[in-house]
């Protein structure tokens, strides 16, 4: 470790590795190289106790640092051991592939083609494979009850319908309208199919019409009886009606009461079938990584999918938020071709893999790591269970969960009833996410106290853990002045002091910039990267000099409030802006958790709410 200094530096786009399955809010890949670069020298043990998305610890083991991760949500664990993967015989891989691609296909047969016309000018015509078909919700209109398909024809604006019944007060000829969320709903139905021409490569749309609306029903058909004869049980998993997501998204309200309700009755057939046909492979290296192709998959092939001509070129788009947004016109993707383009991301991992000379071990404890037996222990728990001795970490790199911005266990759970018996018997901890839930009248709705709780008991046992005079490195950023504060107060409680000048920021990936929430007006894009140093004997006041709530709230507005004044609405000033703001207020903030009167007792967000720094993100 020659320096303790970071530059920050170009983000750039994920390499191969990041890419093989959907996890939410992964950082930036060179960022975080340079941070294991900086604060750890080679051999060394760097901890992460929120490893997500695995930026740390994959960074770290082609760094030849000795890794320990931690996370309560058994995805994380899934997809990190397999990102850092090599070891996988890429002919035994193609060979599985080509096994299930023969199935899939034999699961379609002749249903997922379209006669079209060869452009010859004769009769002769050419079948082609479908790309996706265009479905959408039906409701009943609240004034007239006339069925309303909510397809973009009868789409008004964002959230209101016309009713097609033109004298309704419903209906557009009125200048009425209806609006989704009002209305009983009725399933689904299919409006049109897309496929690409051969020849030309245009897009084709054909309309759905009663006769190839009953080809689906015999497709539907012959899907069942298939799970049938292999003796399958659709299983129903609900989902909690005391979930944010649930509360937020309306889920209930559009019809989706479980997990299985997220696809079309097609395609949730085809999955099942395909997953059942995984399970009987053989070799157990190929068998895993072929099931992490299939949940890779299924990010793409459920009815969160929808088409926009401004985003991916017109094609299918998934996940456009952190959230179970479920549009009211979506799409039906063909799972053959997300399933080969789930392989392909996962079999470009590990040739890119193959190409470096990192030697992987995993250890099947974190003490096999400190005693030479493994340079990789991953904990899907909590740091605040594990037995790591006490100042035995040379560095911690990690960045911890958002505040209220992403829900992480709830937003995973779409994966978990496809993958809980690769989980050995995990449960989600929802009781130890340190999450903020943004709605709050629900049974069991956490608050930012309760978020600056959770990382309290992470960070204290990561302080414990910590060698004297080394490092915890973070990043971070948030609107909500309430998160920067929990997360500060979580910090500073557990004994870690902030390195003079530790703070900087951090530009995104440029053209990652494509999200519903990256793209909306004053979004924070990028991060702030804190460095937090474990020194033996963190300053205290006398206790002459403890320090009230109400002189530490007037001392922190009049330091904002200077900020403010002279805060310029460039991008780079703005940031160069916010970050010297913070480094004014940090040691008060610091100083007030150290010497307050009673700081587990505060009640201070509400007055550092998510209004608190409006002036300065919009």
């Amino acid at each position: 470790m020659t320096t303790t200094t970071y530059t920050p530096l170009v983000a750039e786009a994920h390499t191969a590795p990041y890419k093989i399955h959907r996890y939410f809010a992964r950082r930036p890949w060179n960022v975080f190289k340079q941070l294991v670069e900086v604060y750890s020298d080679a051999d060394e043990v760097v901890l992460d106790p929120f490893c997500g998305g695995g930026v740390t610890i994959y960074e770290g083991i082609r760094l030849r640092r000795r890794m320990i991760g931690f996370d309560i949500n058994p995805l994380s664990i899934f997809i990190v051991q397999n990102m850092i993967k090599k070891d996988v015989s890429l002919q035994c891989l193609d060979d599985a592939f080509e096994k299930v691609k023969g199935y899939i296909t034999y699961l379609y047969g002749h249903y997922n083609r379209l006669d079209v016309d060869s452009g010859r000018g004769d009769l002769f015509e050419r079948r082609v494979e479908i790309d996706w078909n265009e479905l959408a919700f039906n409701v009943y209109c609240p004034y007239c009850g006339k069925k309303v398909t909510l397809s973009s024809v009868n789409r008004i604006a964002n959230g209101r319908y016309s009713c097609p019944n033109s004298g309704c007060r419903g209906s557009r000829d009125k200048d009425g309208y209806l609006e989704p969320k009002d209305c009983k709903r009725d399933g689904y139905e299919y409006l049109f199919s897309v496929a690409t021409a051969p020849q030309t490569k245009e897009k084709i749309t054909v309309v759905y019409d009663p006769k190839r609306l009953g080809l689906v029903k015999k497709h539907i058909k012959f899907l069942k009886s298939e799970i049938k004869k292999n003796k399958i049980k659709i299983k129903k998993d609900k989902i909690p009606l005391n979930w944010d997501r649930q509360l937020e998204d309306l889920l209930h309200r559009k019809g989706i009461e479980t997990f299985q309700d997220f696809f079309t009755e097609r395609n949730l057939l085809i999955n099942t079938l395909v997953l059942n046909f995984i399970k009987k492979e053989s070799d157990k290296n190929v068998y895993e990584t072929m099931r992490l192709v299939f949940s890779s998959s299924l990010r793409d092939t459920n009815i969160m999918a929808f088409t926009n001509e401004d985003w991916q070129s017109g094609k299918p788009t998934t996940w456009a938020k952190h959230a179970y947004w479920v549009p009211s016109q979506f799409c039906e993707v063909d799972i053959l071709s997300s399933f080969k383009k789930a392989f392909n991301r996962v079999r470009a991992s590990i040739v890119f893999n193959k190409e470096y000379d990192y030697v992987l071990r995993l250890a099947d404890t974190s003490k096999d790591i400190f005693e030479r037996r493994g340079n990789l222990f991953l904990g899907n728990s909590s740091i605040e269970d594990s037995d790591i001795p006490d100042n035995s970490v040379d560095a911690i790199i990690t960045d911890p969960p958002y505040g209220s911005n992403v829900q992480y266990l709830e937003l995973s759970h779409f994966w978990y009833v496809w993958n809980k018996d690769l989980y050995d018997g995990k449960k989600p901890d929802f009781l130890k996410e340190a999450v903020c839930n943004r709605k709050k009248k629900f049974k069991g709705a956490k608050d930012m106290k309760t978020y600056e709780h959770n990382l309290f008991w992470v960070f204290s046992r990561s302080y414990r853990v910590l060698k004297p005079n080394r490092y915890m490195v973070l990043t971070f950023n948030n609107k909500d002045m309430g998160a920067w504060f929990a997360l500060l107060v979580s910090i500073f409680r557990s004994g870690f002091t902030l390195e003079k000048d530790g703070l900087y920021f951090q530009d995104g990936v440029g053209n990652y910039k494509q999200t519903a929430h990256t793209k909306s007006e004053g979004s924070p894009y990028g991060d702030f990267i804190y460095v937090f140093k474990k020194v033996p004997c963190p300053r205290q006041c006398p206790s002459d000099k403890r320090i009230e709530e109400g002189e530490f709230i007037k001392d922190i507005d009049s330091t904002v409030e200077f900020y403010l004044n002279k805060f310029s609405p460039s991008g780079s000033d703005r940031n160069e802006t916010i970050r010297t703001m913070f480094l004014n207020a940090i040691p008060k903030i610091e100083n007030f958790v150290k010497n307050s009167i009673d700081i587990e007792s505060h009640n201070l967000y509400a007055h550092f709410n998510k209004n608190y720094l409006r002036g300065i993100y919009e």
